[in-house]
């Protein structure tokens, strides 16, 4: 069996190599080290517990629109579909967005909260709400559901920061709809704001987090320690029979 991975850089293991006392600048060195990686995020310590493998699409700063993109790319393409794999998908903040820059030839990622990006602050004050970008989640959510249903491919999501207000029933979602974020500070109390995933933010959740040393103090992704938790609780959700 393989698992196939989406998500951001909770999900792909970002900053997982911090230890207290490092310095900024020697976190910022390694905070991207694949190697760290893919030896300790939860989705890896999920992977060798069971005994299967783990293609990953996740990655840093990747909004909802990449994923769904990444995933119709592997799966709309010459690859084979194989029943004998479990998606585990994680979706992250609305205020990310993917665009296709015709002048770099490339897809280009930015934060909605971005506003000394030009193209981005004309995006956030014409083209944006929040509620309309979560419902467009809530139905991709429900499109995909679909096509895993048709191929008989077992699929799961959870939420990264946010418990998502869906206008429907969201199925194969875990832990009923609790982010990872509300799940490792087992406070299930609502955040006094929606987490943009911006460095800047300062909402409840997420100093509560850096309080208790749960995140790294300089980017604010889980530690080490934190994604052995997390795969425990994954680990209990998860059927892989």
């Amino acid at each position: 069996m393989n698992m196939l991975t989406f998500g951001d850089s909770w999900v792909y293991g970002i900053g997982i190599g911090y230890h207290k006392g490092q310095s900024k600048e020697k976190y910022f060195e390694i905070q991207r080290n694949q190697e760290e990686a893919e030896q300790k995020s939860f989705r890896s310590l999920i992977a060798r517990k069971f005994g299967i493998g783990n293609t990953n699409f996740s990655n840093g700063g990747s909004s909802n629109q990449r994923q769904f993109r990444k995933a119709s790319e592997y799966f709309m393409t010459d690859n084979p579909i194989d029943k004998d794999i479990i998606v585990l998908w994680g979706l992250t903040s609305v205020y990310r967005m993917e665009y296709f820059s015709t002048k770099q030839n490339m897809y280009i990622e930015n934060l909605i909260t971005d506003h000394e990006d030009a193209f981005t602050k004309v995006w956030t004050m014409k083209c944006f709400d929040e509620t309309v970008e979560t419902n467009r989640l809530f139905y991709q959510i429900q499109l995909w559901n679909a096509f895993f249903k048709m191929h008989n491919i077992k699929n799961y999501w959870f939420n990264v920061f946010n418990e998502h207000e869906f206008p429907g029933k969201a199925d194969n979602m875990m832990f009923n709809g609790r982010s990872l974020l509300s799940l490792m500070l087992d406070d299930h109390a609502p955040n006094d704001s929606y987490h943009k995933s911006d460095r800047k933010d300062v909402d409840r959740k997420i100093t509560k987090a850096l309080d208790r040393g749960l995140v790294n103090p300089y980017s604010l992704h889980p530690t080490e320690e934190t994604h052995v938790k997390l795969a425990g609780l994954f680990e209990k959700e998860i059927n892989f029979a």
